[in-house]
């Protein structure tokens, strides 16, 4: 996504959170309450319209939302904790110890454990109690015109992927088509490293390591791919020149290209009448889907001072009816996200039953708990880093004179340029 778009996305969203939150204060106000509001930290707009359901379906507790752009930081900084913080990458290691534990909603019945995918609990344990909820996440897709018909499988593997696109030129000799390249979305990139195991993930002592011989071997494959499928680097770089400079969706409806990647959330940002003849498959590898590693978590800080109100809501949100109405309610005010905090829900029944019924593209396409592979804590500043560090450093390698600096050196050189957080 380019900065124009990103900026516009964010406008869209902080216009949206504004408006949202102003929605809670009009239907709580004529109801009485037994405790003062319970006050939620979050980034994600979908979270102020969920308070005001909870608000109004109950007259015991209220929930007041306030927007933080980093919900992790804000609690490490705090000298007043809030009572709920929704957001993503809560179970850094500097940030889950100052989360309480929610054993107890397991214990008494409130939280159904078997409700949730398997694995994704643990990673919100820490010294060995449940700690934070994992409430959302998302996972990356390959979409294409949906009248092309080669494509059988539930996934797409990066074997898949290289085999269609090397076929695609001769379905179409008399046009300058591209089945796909590397070089179009360094996200993409990233999450063919991710596919061949590259493993990122920080140590205990807050050091972010990575499987080397992992890196080096996408990198590998990906410049191979440019200069065997896509006959060489001035092919590949004319094409982009030429023809690259309109939205990927665009390109694909157009056959000018065969695929484009996404992940679930943004893939419905794109707007409806230019999804109707599009299909997508999930990016696998020996039957792996990678999660993005912004997954949304829920936690109750140690010093909230209204933790009973914080766990009602959790436990009213992590019901899966209550999920379904807030799907229900989104469709009804036409609110421009995806699924539960923009992202496939955590409840897997949600995900199998209800999501199908508001996003009918995913009819047939939900993918199985045995599929899905989630990824370790990673540091809050995990977004920033990789958009900023990371995939340039991985752009560049795909040039055609790869840039001569590592990865580490790259890393170390932004880190040493951000304010102490």
């Amino acid at each position: 996504m380019n900065k124009a778009s990103s900026i516009r996305r964010h406008i869209i969203f902080l216009t949206g959170f504004v408006l949202l939150a102003a929605l809670i204060t009009p239907f709580t106000g004529c109801q009485r309450f037994n405790n003062d509001p319970a006050l939620l930290w979050t980034d994600r707009a979908e979270i102020a319209a969920y308070a005001e359901i909870f608000n109004t379906s109950q007259n015991e507790y209220m929930v007041s939302v306030v927007y933080k752009p980093s919900p992790a930081l804000a609690v490490r900084q705090a000298e007043v904790q809030p009572d709920i913080v929704i957001g993503s990458f809560l179970n850094d290691r500097r940030t889950i110890p100052l989360f309480q534990s929610l054993d107890r909603m397991i214990e008494d019945g409130q939280l159904e454990t078997e409700e949730f995918y398997p694995g994704i609990l643990d990673l919100g344990v820490f010294e060995e109690k449940q700690t934070l909820l994992p409430i959302s996440f998302s996972l990356p897709l390959m979409f294409f015109l949906d009248s092309y018909r080669e494509i059988e499988s539930f996934d797409l593997s990066l074997g898949q992927i290289r085999e269609h696109a090397a076929g695609f030129p001769e379905l179409h000799p008399s046009r300058t088509v591209l089945g796909y390249s590397p070089r179009w979305n360094p996200e993409a990139a990233f999450t063919w490293l991710r596919l061949l195991n590259v493993d990122f993930r920080e140590t205990m002592e807050g050091t972010l390591v990575w499987n080397q011989e992992s890196l080096d071997r996408g990198i590998s494959d990906m410049r191979e791919w440019i200069e065997e499928v896509n006959g060489g680097w001035e092919a590949d770089i004319e094409f982009i020149e030429k023809y690259m400079y309109e939205p990927p969706y665009k390109l694909v409806n157009s056959g000018r290209i065969l695929f484009a990647f996404s992940h679930i959330d943004t893939y419905f940002f794109i707007p409806p009448a230019d999804r109707e003849h599009l299909d997508f498959r999930w990016i696998s590898h020996e039957n792996q889907v990678p999660v993005r590693e912004d997954m949304v978590f829920a936690g109750i800080p140690r010093t909230a001072g209204r933790s009973t109100a914080a766990r009602a809501f959790l436990e009213w949100f992590f019901r899966p009816e209550n999920q379904a109405l807030l799907l229900e309610t989104s469709q009804y005010k036409r609110m421009r996200h995806f699924g539960i905090a923009g992202g496939f829900s955590s409840l897997q029944g949600v995900n199998e039953i209800e999501l199908p019924r508001f996003f009918p593209e995913l009819v047939g396409h939900v993918p199985p708990a045995s599929f899905i592979e989630f990824p370790p804590a990673l540091p809050d500043i995990w977004n920033d880093l990789k958009s900023e560090s990371i995939l340039p450093w991985l752009q560049s390698q795909l040039n055609e004179v790869p840039a001569s600096q590592d990865l580490s050196r790259s890393i170390e050189r932004w880190i040493n340029q951000q304010p102490q957080r």
